[in-house]
């Protein structure tokens, strides 16, 4: 498992707030220097919680890995709607 994902992973309480949890893209591909980390959260119903939570996770996870954070939250209904997963060509992982 790659070095960051094992990361982020042992620190998987920060996204209690969020059904299920992705990381994609360079990082998944065993790049050992990406350029930044993606990750999408999904979640049930949206909350201005949700949006405090992600601004958190994103600065959390930008000061450990000095890297830039991509966060792309979805619902659960828009993760079926817009096939998300599909169009990353699979190349992801479930962290939660």
């Amino acid at each position: 498992m790659n070095k960051i994902i094992y990361l982020i992973s042992t620190h998987i309480n920060i996204f209690e707030l969020f059904t299920e949890v992705y990381i994609f893209g360079s990082i998944v591909k065993n790049s050992e220097f990406p350029n930044d980390i993606d990750l999408l959260l999904v979640y049930e119903e949206y909350t201005k919680e949700i949006e405090n939570e992600k601004n958190i996770i994103d600065e959390f996870l930008a000061t450990l890995f000095k890297l830039e954070i991509d966060i792309t939250l979805l619902s659960e209904k828009e993760l079926m709607q817009t096939n998300f997963l599909e169009k990353i060509s699979f190349n992801y992982q479930k962290l939660k």
